[in-house]
């Protein structure tokens, strides 16, 4: 979307923009000019060399580059098409306010002899684009109760006259509300509208004197219940696996969660189901302490469960808490529903004692033969062969089957493009490796 400009015309004094006011007086002073150059040949009037570059520009989307070359064109001279063309480049930067006020200008124009037909075709788009464009435009409404007087309510410093009439605005636009009653504490607050929204605040102001009321009075955009899904996958170092035995490698199990969260004030109550792959390539691992000897091949094709409760504390960053920094734990279970974790007897070449990570799978006991050091039957590994399946925890085994799921602290940092739009990032350690994510929450 094109970032607003800075221009010379006369600006609202809410909003910082061109006003409706001034966008008539354009379209009227370019009607004017157009009237005196009516006997002119179009190709020579001045305004159209800005009008044809502008709606050049506009066609390409860079509106950027075109906005100031269509208002400059329709100051000298109006034209339908470059109206069309310059009310479609405010909608493209949601100043959709501006964008109606020159649609309608446009779509109650009379037909005219100096009309082009690329100009009768732009006032039947703009009467489309009118109809369209309106139900897109936000609106706030104050409802006064009962018992209020001497209400005044400012938006952007501008009172509203009356109070209570629907007000349109831009969407995306910060609105400084300031509301003001006899008697009653003055409350402020930032309001953002969305497309199509239609947002009514009752006032509710504290008494002068009394105490001051929870909450704010404008009614808050988080929504009551969140739905997301996330990447959430597991990085477990090398250092982590060698703090229990040698040899190892880093391992990263990708997955992913659907998650329920129930905000309550700036604490979010999440309920998640997730789904991780513990995949290990073959690798060679013995116990902290043993000889050279208890080197095993080790390899793993486990999928896993994750259910988990988690409570995030949110802290703003910003003033329209857009950025939100996160911080939190989880409590859960996990259980290894799918996949075996499989050991194997190795020995190294030349059967000298040497880098674990290019010794070789033993096929049976002395096999190749000098290799009865490393490839034997006379411990607890004797049947270490062809990828011995590893039992579970309950069966005496070390594979994992049902297990906890501890995440203490989780940070984070989520964005909130629009108010019901959450993008997230975490990071946490558990007893699974450090867990890495990244989602999208809707607001429902």
């Amino acid at each position: 979307m094109p970032k607003r400009r800075t221009s010379a015309a006369p600006r609202d004094g809410r909003t910082g923009r061109p006003g409706p006011t001034f966008l008539r007086r354009l379209v009227g002073a370019g009607l004017v000019a157009a009237a005196a150059l009516s006997t002119m040949h179009a190709r020579a009037a001045p305004g159209d060399a800005q009008a044809r570059q502008g709606i050049t520009l506009a066609r390409k989307g860079d509106c950027a580059a075109a906005l100031p070359l269509l208002e400059e064109a329709e100051g000298i001279r109006h034209r339908p098409e470059t109206a069309v063309a310059l009310a479609g480049c405010y909608e493209m930067a949601a100043e959709l306010l501006q964008a109606s006020v020159l649609y309608g200008v446009v779509a109650e124009e009379p037909p005219a002899r100096s009309h082009t037909r690329a100009d009768r075709v732009a006032i039947q788009i703009a009467k489309k684009k009118l109809r369209d464009i309106e139900p897109r435009i936000p609106t706030l409404t104050f409802v006064i109760p009962e018992g209020y007087e001497g209400v005044v309510i400012t938006i952007d410093g501008e009172p509203l006259e009356p109070p209570t009439a629907p007000q349109k605005v831009d969407p995306g636009d910060e609105l400084a509300v300031v509301m003001k009653a006899k008697g009653r504490k003055e409350r402020k607050e930032t309001i953002t509208l969305e497309e199509r929204e239609r947002r009514v605040v009752t006032l509710d102001l504290a008494p002068l004197g009394g105490a001051a009321r929870p909450g704010p009075i404008v009614p808050s955009k988080e929504p009551r219940l969140w739905v997301g899904a996330s990447y959430r996958g597991y990085v477990i170092p090398r250092f982590a696996m060698n703090i229990f035995g040698d040899g190892g490698r880093t391992m990263i199990a990708p997955g992913g969660a659907l998650t329920l969260v129930r905000p309550s004030g700036p604490l979010d109550i999440s309920f998640s189901l997730g789904y991780a792959a513990f995949f290990l390539p073959p690798t060679p691992f013995k116990s902290r302490g043993t000889p050279d000897t208890e080197y095993e091949i080790i390899q793993a094709d486990l999928s896993s469960l994750q259910a988990s409760v988690e409570l995030v504390w949110n802290i703003p960053l910003d003033a329209r808490q857009r950025f939100r920094f996160r911080i939190g734990g989880g409590l859960g279970v996990g259980y290894t529903f799918m996949g075996e974790l499989y050991r194997t007897q190795a020995y190294p070449p030349g059967f000298t004692p040497g880098d674990p990570y290019t010794y070789q799978p033993c096929t049976a006991p002395n096999d190749p033969p000098g290799s009865f050091r490393y490839c034997n039957q006379l411990d607890k590994d004797a049947d270490h062969y062809n990828g011995y399946v590893e039992p579970n925890w309950f069966a005496g085994g070390a594979r994992p089957l049902v297990y906890p799921w501890v995440v203490l602290p989780m940070l984070g940092l989520s964005f909130r493009p629009t108010p019901r739009v959450s993008i997230d990032l975490e990071i946490a350690p558990t007893l699974s490796g450090l867990l890495t994510g990244l989602g999208v929450r809707l607001g429902l």
